[in-house]
């Protein structure tokens, strides 16, 4: 199973899913973003979550803190992201795993960003 999570709203804010649920929800996401990712930042947000969902396995997790937010951009980072679940929620048959997402991304707090944040690629082989 894999875990969505925003340790910092706590253990009770997550999603348990099977990795294969995962990768699609993950997916989705970045389809969505592409079309509308116009800076550097969305770009990598993109490749990173196509990253993510290729490795996935069945102990893997994915927490909001390991996106690459940046404290200067935050607040267009985090609306960028929603936007871009909202659109994948709307031809998904994963809309309510999408919606608790979002709502991780929508409630992670600003002063948790922290500057420097690189973005965490999977090892290739």
């Amino acid at each position: 199973m894999v875990v969505f999570s925003n340790r910092r709203l706590g253990a009770g804010v997550q999603l348990v899913l099977p990795p294969e649920i995962a990768a699609a929800v993950l997916r989705a996401i970045a389809g969505a973003a592409r079309p509308f990712a116009q800076v550097r930042w969305e770009h990598e947000l993109v490749r990173w979550l196509e990253d993510r969902a290729f490795g996935l396995g069945d102990r893997d997790s994915l927490d909001v803190g390991e996106i690459a937010w940046s404290p200067d951009h935050f607040e267009p980072q985090q609306r960028f992201v929603v936007a871009a679940i909202e659109r994948a929620r709307e031809a998904s048959e994963h809309a309510p795993t999408l919606e608790r997402w979002s709502q991780m991304i929508e409630a992670h707090p600003r002063d948790s960003v922290q500057f420097g944040r690189l973005w965490q690629w999977q090892p290739t082989a």
